[in-house]
Order: structure tokens, then sequence, then C-alpha cells
């Protein structure tokens, strides 16, 4: 019974990686081709929740903790963000956009879910890389995220996720990317979350490909 439900529960998460692929790949395409970036962007908020769907219905580890982990990174996330926008002080002087989504206090709900999806992700991939130690673990994790920040800038301000004053990325969003990707991967850490075949790795993976693909073009202005 035990190897029925193993089969089973791989088998989830096959399909569940298919559809992240299949997913991210369409976006690509969508926002590669100028005349349907309107209709792509509009389609970010549903993409989101999309993938935090997957990360949730195919967990298949204790649900109070990945209850805690949610709830937890979901509002620190997305707090620390509203401090962010409202002091300047955090990640530097920034505003959001509209394609986030629907927004308390100036910062798109959605966030603290993008939180949500990116330190799962990344906090499965380094249990993947046989990182024990957890402190290693989440500096790593936090280095991995701010080179996967470092793409995902221009983008966003291109398809107005967020948009930077004077159009510029401080280096001190950067540092902050780091201490709170950290604290969030700490967190991630103490609560012991069952590893996931697959899921973490290939959403990780998928969603830097799309950035990196469309930061290249981007800074190329090859299809502006």
């Amino acid at each position: 019974m035990e190897g029925q439900i193993d089969q089973s529960d791989l088998k989830i998460k096959r399909i569940a990686v298919g559809v992240i692929a299949v997913f991210h790949m369409v976006g690509l395409v969508g926002f590669l081709i100028p005349a349907t970036h309107p209709y792509f962007m509009k389609m970010v908020p549903f993409h989101l929740l999309l993938m935090f769907a997957i990360v949730v219905f195919t967990y298949n580890g204790d649900v109070k903790r990945l209850s805690l982990f949610v709830c937890g990174v979901f509002l620190c996330g997305w707090l620390v963000e509203v401090l962010g926008v409202h002091t300047g002080k955090i990640f530097g002087s920034y505003y959001y956009g509209n394609t986030l989504g629907y927004k308390i206090a100036a910062v798109p709900l959605l966030m603290g879910v993008n939180w949500v999806i990116l330190i799962f992700s990344i906090g499965q991939m380094m249990k993947s890389l046989k990182i024990r130690n957890s402190i290693l673990a989440s500096l790593s994790g936090a280095l991995i995220l701010i080179i996967f920040d470092f793409f995902m800038e221009p983008v966003a301000m291109k398809f107005d996720y967020w948009q930077w004053d004077w159009h510029e990325v401080p280096l001190q969003n950067y540092i902050a990317w780091f201490i709170v990707s950290v604290i969030l991967l700490k967190f991630y850490y103490a609560l012991g979350l069952k590893q996931q075949k697959y899921i973490g790795t290939a959403m990780f993976v998928a969603q830097l490909i799309f950035f990196v693909v469309l930061y290249m073009t981007t800074g190329t202005n090859i299809f502006a």
C-alpha cells in the first residue's frame, strides 16, 4: 500500500512539473512577443496563484508545518515590502505598478505569495543539493536569490511589476534581499519541512530561465 501511495505521489509531482514547465514556457513566449504583452501581463496574478497552488497541494508532509510556513513567510514578506515602499529604508525607493494586481497599503498581496514560492523553492533546491547545515544552506540559498533578483529587476520594471526611482536598482536592494532571504530560509529550515521530489527545483529553475531570457531581450532591446 505504501509503495502504491509513493508511486501515486510521484506521478502527481511529475504532472505538476510538466504544468510548471508548460506555463512558464507559454508565458515566456507571450512576453517575448510585443503584441501579446498586455494580455500576458494581465495573466501574471493567475500564474502566481497557480504556482502557489502547486506548492501547497502537492505537498505530502505535515500540513500544520506547511501552513505555519506559508502564513509566516507571507506575512513577513508582505510586511517588509510595505515598510520598504513607505520608508525607502529597506530596499531603496520604489513603488508597485499594476501588473501584480490588488494592493493593500500600496503593496500587492501577491508579493507575499511570491515570497512563499521563492523561499519554498530555493529551500527545497538546497535540500536536493544535500546541503545539510541550515546556516550554510540559508546563506547559499540567499546568494542564489540575489542572482535571481539581478535578472528579475529590469524585467520587472519593463513589465510594470514595480518601478525604481530614477530607474536604477540600488545596491541596498540586493543587500536587503540577502538579509530577508536568510531570515526566511532559516525559518523554513527551523520548521523541518519535508523534501518534495522535483517541485522546488523545477519551480525555481523555470522562474530563473524565464527571467534570464527576458533579461537578455530587455537588455538588448531586441523586442522593444
